[in-house]
């Protein structure tokens, strides 16, 4: 046996293990009446403590030790007779040239931001068109156990008027966005209590270890519940004292600052934020300032120094939110696979740096980029595609996927090798590789080579949401492709499938349930405009 076969051996020996735990696991997970004898919290804890002291005599790394036993609790597994059983999702897109013209989807931070606003105010308003995401919907429960009256109709949200927010003796779930814990535990620490707040799998590993920095300034500190843990689930102690000033670090993300910034004007008092330490802090506030003046929230920017006065704002009715140009920037990108032409409707966020730099990626694949006042629109040109490497200076991590299938399908179209763009550090080489093998593309020296013939999986798992629509697009190259977790994309965009689906023109509208007679549809009555009765139709 070769050290490979022997590996491998063990490799399946060890998922035969993982699955007998979890099965045993999701019995400790039961209510004491189905059985479990103990509550599911007693077990967990009792279940770490024990691997904790065996897994000392592996490893001194208490972080790694930490981050496999998260992994451990999350992981699920399915019995073989399931795995047998379980079939992937085909990626078989329409070929034919799109003509997309529909509402381009609102952005997910504004639209937390907004959210946030209204519950803290107790307004009145409508966020009309907006996603309906895991981090969107997250949030709108969470400020509803505080307190406030917001209620879904379709893709609109509706606050009614409602009493001060109140966090004290909550327990709070903030889903997987690290977003939803800084507006939450921010807005909190105005007020004397304590507030617990949970979180899904991605928290629980999430490093909150500068934010628990930076809280004390505000008279709060937060603990972990799990020893030696950075993330959630965490115990926030408020005092509900706020100075009139609070310096930001440098340490602090970007996306904790925009908390902070919003939170500050909900706190009911003036107080002056000095950013001149924290280089993020320019994009911080190139993301709220137009929200508060559009919310009617007054601020002084003098220098480095954001003062937020104690003023009554004047929220409007039905907030505007811009587009989300991460989402838009890949449902925009769609002509240069099929050619055709894309018009979302809305406002672009063409003042930002990062709706420039979304322009300029789309540009560097020769589609032709119009925006407009209430409209962005991408035709694809005559000339076609060039070997020129694709542009993603300037734009977050979250973009790397969308630029390897416009590499992808550059390479495809010129038969000819084109330079791969910058990796993210976080993104592993073999993500990248397999990712590329699905077009039958082979990545060497940087770059994408096509018409490679090399083993890839036929089943392709991917990592994340922005992944799973960069397959999307891959299809229109290698067709079909077969994914194996397509609701990966529903923290991002719910309705991607029901676009992706009915391409070349999709409607964006649920087609309704026909109603059964039996096991067939059943029958309908027809009648024409001059109420004479027509014929029967299924």
């Amino acid at each position: 046996m070769t050290l490979v076969e022997e590996i491998s051996e063990l490799d399946l020996e060890l998922l035969k293990l993982l699955a007998r735990r979890s099965k045993l696991l999701k019995k400790t997970r039961r209510r004491k009446k189905e059985g479990a004898g103990t509550d599911s919290i007693s077990n967990e804890k009792q279940i770490r403590l024990a691997w904790e002291e065996s897994a000392t005599k592996f490893s001194r790394d208490p972080r790694l030790v930490h981050q496999i036993f998260t992994l451990l609790q999350d992981i699920e597994f399915i019995s073989r007779d399931d795995a047998e059983d379980q079939t992937s999702f085909g990626l078989a897109p329409n070929t034919q040239p799109v003509n997309v013209d529909i509402t381009g989807p609102a952005a997910l931070n504004p639209t937390q931001i907004w959210i946030a606003l209204a519950a803290a105010n107790g307004v009145e308003c409508n966020l009309t068109g907006i996603s309906t995401a895991h981090p969107v919907s997250d949030i709108v429960k969470a400020f509803n156990q505080a307190g406030a009256r917001l209620s879904w109709k379709g893709n609109d949200l509706y606050c009614k008027e409602s009493k001060a927010l109140d966090f004290a003796d909550k327990v709070i779930f903030a889903g997987n966005s690290e977003f939803n814990v800084y507006l939450l535990a921010l807005q909190a620490a105005a007020n004397h209590g304590i507030l617990k707040l949970t979180g899904g799998s991605t928290l629980k590993d999430a490093d909150l270890s500068a934010f628990r920095n930076f809280l004390p300034q505000l008279g709060a500190r937060i603990a972990h519940v799990v020893p030696r843990s950075n993330g959630l689930p965490v115990r926030l102690e408020c005092s509900g004292v706020i100075p009139e000033t609070v310096v930001i670090p440098e340490t602090l993300s970007e996306k904790a600052i925009v908390a902070t910034l919003v939170a500050a004007t909900t706190w009911g008092m003036r107080v002056t934020l000095d950013l001149s330490q924290n280089e993020a802090t320019t994009n911080a506030l190139a993301i709220v300032t137009p929200i508060f003046e559009s919310a009617g929230i007054e601020y002084v920017l003098e220098g480095t120094n954001l003062t937020v006065l104690p003023e009554e704002p004047d929220f409007p009715v039905y907030p505007a939110i811009t587009m989300d140009p991460t989402i838009c920037a890949s449902l925009l990108a769609y002509p240069a696979f099929a050619g055709g032409k894309v018009t979302l409707r809305g406002t672009w966020p063409k003042d930002t740096a990062e709706g420039e730099a979304v322009v300029s990626l789309l540009q560097s694949v020769g589609l032709t980029v119009t925006v407009k006042p209430d409209s962005i629109v991408t035709v694809k040109p005559e000339r076609g595609h060039s070997t020129d490497p694709v542009d993603i200076q300037n734009l977050p991590e979250s973009y790397f996927p969308l630029a390897m299938a416009l590499t992808c399908i550059k390479a495809a179209s010129t038969k000819s090798p084109v330079k791969l763009p910058a990796a993210p550090a976080a993104t592993s080489l073999e993500v990248i590789e397999s990712f590329a093998a699905q077009a039958n593309m082979l990545l060497d020296d940087d770059k994408v080579h096509p018409n490679a013939d090399i083993p890839h999986a036929k089943v392709w798992t991917s990592p994340d949401a922005f992944w799973t629509m960069a397959l999307g697009q891959l299809a229109f190259i290698n067709r079909p492709l077969q994914l194996a977790n397509p609701g990966s994309i529903t923290d991002l965009m719910p309705t991607f499938w029901m676009f992706y689906n009915t391409l070349p023109e999709p409607s964006m509208v649920r087609k309704p349930r026909e109603e059964m007679s039996g096991d067939k549809p059943k029958r309908r009555r027809v009648f024409a405009d001059n109420n004479s009765r027509g014929r029967n139709a299924d």
